[in-house]
């Protein structure tokens, strides 16, 4: 049995005590003091007059309270327990600040409710809560946290029904008046800043599948734990970004209805955050293809979708590229590395004909007189995210190949969009197979052409791998 594998339930009921402690005696504090306040503001959209009010959704929304004591113990491991006390300890620390720093109350009567069964829940919230505690709303924050345990461990037909209930019980808050929508975007806000803080661990299930690949024999037990370490790091630093730009998405989209008024700022902020989204999701799930198709071509349908997300690179790339004097240069003999180059760049080079090129950018197209036939690759790689083994493989087996079978005057290209990192990753890689060098020298060698070279923890620990494979 794995022995990270949580043993007994002591310590998930624990966690469970510590939460709800934490939660009952700080949530009251803020109320305590936003009711002794001479005057509380609050503030909703002009559109949430239009909210209906349905008292059934009562059920969904009082529904927390047993997630709140089931999601403790449906972690399995302890690191799996611990990133959920962090993320929930986060999560309430921050609210309870904004609680009494920007005291809010919900501002709609709550219609009679009749039913005597919804009427039984809504007279207990009553006794129970306050219209105080608003923005970020701690319920919507809890629902998200409690899916982010759950939706890992449920399959099937299960999980559908549980996700579908727990989205019900975000937007309860607002259907049974005691929320308004500014607490609920900010709660998603504050949520993915506390997924992105505190990442999901590579779960064990996940460890035995990837070493099961590679076999069960003693020679192969360090090369193994290497590489788990390392999927568990590319795992882990891609989440991360994911939920950054899911942030940005809820932030933007929450900017975009502040200036409701004006439908000009509506269209132009909610359209690059439906972007985040997208690219926060293509993040969370390695997907370095998501714009690109294979022959390197960006979509037209695409390039107007992610045509914010694309814009932005560009502006970035005329800037950073100004930085890189000359913008190419040549790490072995014909190979030369680099940002995405101009048709001036080449010209300057003396790079114009026959000319192989390894495209690594992932955000925007090649220049036409570099996408020509068979000498033009496309291995697009997500910028500062963690590289997978099996693709960093793959690419660097093709640069050997391709560059032990250049012939007389041909010159080969290997660039990224700013020409920082993930060319100078492979430029390193390359240096150190064709040279036969030792990897460190291999890095100096690159960072005396190049001072700007950028190399992160992940992509130290991905070339020790690959190179100690390749020994």
């Amino acid at each position: 049995m794995d022995e990270k594998r949580l043993k007994n339930r002591g310590l998930r009921f624990a966690v469970f005590l510590y939460c709800a402690l934490f939660f009952q005696l700080t949530y009251s504090a803020a109320a305590v003091h936003a009711a002794n306040q001479a005057t509380v503001s609050s503030f909703a959209f002009p559109f949430e007059h239009f909210m209906p009010f349905v008292s059934w959704m009562i059920i969904p929304y009082m529904s927390s309270g047993l997630f709140f004591a089931l999601v403790p113990f449906c972690c399995r491991s302890r690191e799996e327990l611990l990133v959920y006390t962090k993320r929930f300890s986060f999560i309430t620390i921050v609210s309870i600040c904004c609680f009494f720093i920007f005291p809010l109350r919900f501002s709609f009567d709550r219609p009679s409710v009749e039913h005597p069964i919804f009427k039984f829940f809504f007279t207990f919230l009553s006794k129970h809560d306050s219209p105080f505690n608003q923005a970020p709303s701690l319920h919507v924050a809890y629902a998200c946290l409690f899916w982010s345990v759950l939706g890992r461990k449920l399959k099937g037909w299960t999980r559908w029904v549980v996700g579908i209930w727990l989205l019900f019980m975000g937007i309860a808050t607002l259907t049974v008046y005691q929320h308004h929508l500014v607490d609920v975007l900010t709660a998603l806000i504050l949520v993915h800043v506390g997924f992105a803080l505190f990442p999901y661990p590579f779960e064990t299930g996940q460890r035995r599948l990837f070493m099961g690949k590679h076999g069960d024999l003693p020679f192969f037990a360090t090369v193994r734990s290497e590489e788990v370490n390392l999927e568990s790091t590319v795992f882990r630093r891609n989440q991360g970004i994911g939920n950054v730009y899911y942030a940005i998405g809820w932030s933007l989209l929450l900017l975009a209805l502040w200036g409701g008024t004006y439908t000009f700022v509506v269209y132009f902020l909610c359209w690059p955050s439906l972007v985040c989204f997208a690219v926060g999701r293509n993040y969370i799930i390695s997907n370095p293809r998501f714009l690109k198709k294979e022959n390197g071509w960006i979509p037209g349908f695409k390039k107007l979708f992610y045509c914010p997300y694309q814009g932005i690179y560009w502006l970035l790339w005329r800037f950073f590229r100004r930085r890189n004097n000359p913008p190419l240069f040549e790490v072995l003999p014909g190979c030369y590395v680099g940002p995405r180059a101009t048709r001036g760049d080449l010209n300057t080079l003396g790079l114009n004909k026959r000319v192989l090129v390894f495209d690594l950018a992932a955000e925007l197209e090649e220049i036409v007189s570099l996408h020509v036939g068979e000498n033009y690759h496309s291995f697009p790689l997500l910028d500062i995210a963690a590289i997978k083994l099996s693709d960093a493989e793959r690419i660097l087996a093709a640069l050997v190949i391709s560059y032990q079978q250049l012939k007389r005057g041909e010159n080969m290209i290997i660039h990224c969009t700013m020409g920082y990192s993930r060319s100078m990753i492979f430029a390193v890689l390359l240096s150190q197979k064709i040279l036969s060098l030792d990897l460190m020298d291999a890095i100096d060698r690159v960072k005396s052409h190049n001072k700007h070279l950028v190399l992160h923890k992940h992509a130290l620990e991905l070339m020790k791998v690959l190179v100690g494979k390749n020994s």
